[in-house]
């Protein structure tokens, strides 16, 4: 990952005070009305994901909302959204390095379609049961050895059916030929 989460965190939050001090002067966490300042360096962090086409997960988004709050209430609601989101950081490149090893322990021309689960979606975390949800949408998820649930798409972002991971404790496939069930397919938590 380049660069880490956590670097990402620390670089959003030196810049926003810094969009703040270079227009106000001072970097103010008092609360009350918010400052021409403080309202440009609360618009840092978007136009990074906009720039980097990484948008934010469902706890990015409430971290973020937060620290929004936290600038009109002042440093009771500023200071924990900003420890909460190294905390977060910091898991976030803790799981990324799991995912890594599993990739590395798969045949190099499918690594880049190797993804955690909880890249599925906004909603997704790194768990079992959205190793399910891909399961149950004809796409192939699995518990690496190091503890990281992945799953593998391809180039044109289509969930890969047949896969089978090198490495594994769990997996979740679909039943193969693909059987509809409703508007999902029969999945299996079985092994083939």
């Amino acid at each position: 990952m380049s660069p880490s989460n956590s670097e990402n965190n620390f670089d959003v939050t030196v810049a926003a005070f810094c969009v703040e001090y270079a227009i106000e002067g001072k970097i103010s966490m008092a609360g009350g009305a918010l400052s021409k300042g403080g309202a440009a360096g609360l618009l840092v962090q978007p136009v990074v994901w906009a720039v980097t086409g990484n948008g934010p997960d469902a706890g990015d988004a409430f971290i973020y909302g937060a620290g929004v709050v936290g600038a009109f209430a002042g440093a009771i609601l500023a200071i924990p959204a900003m420890a909460t989101g190294v905390v977060k950081a910091g898991m976030d490149d803790y799981v990324g390095g799991l995912v890594d090893q599993a990739r590395k322990d798969e045949p190099s021309e499918v690594r880049g379609g190797i993804f955690g689960t909880d890249d599925y979606g906004f909603w997704a975390a790194n768990n079992s049961i959205t190793a399910m949800t891909i399961a149950s949408k004809g796409g192939v998820a699995w518990k690496h050895p190091g503890g990281a649930y992945c799953f593998i798409k391809d180039a044109s972002d289509t969930l890969i059916c047949d896969f089978r991971p090198s490495k594994y404790t769990e997996i979740y496939r679909p039943v193969l030929p693909l059987k509809l069930n409703g508007d999902k397919v029969l999945w299996t938590g079985t092994d083939y």
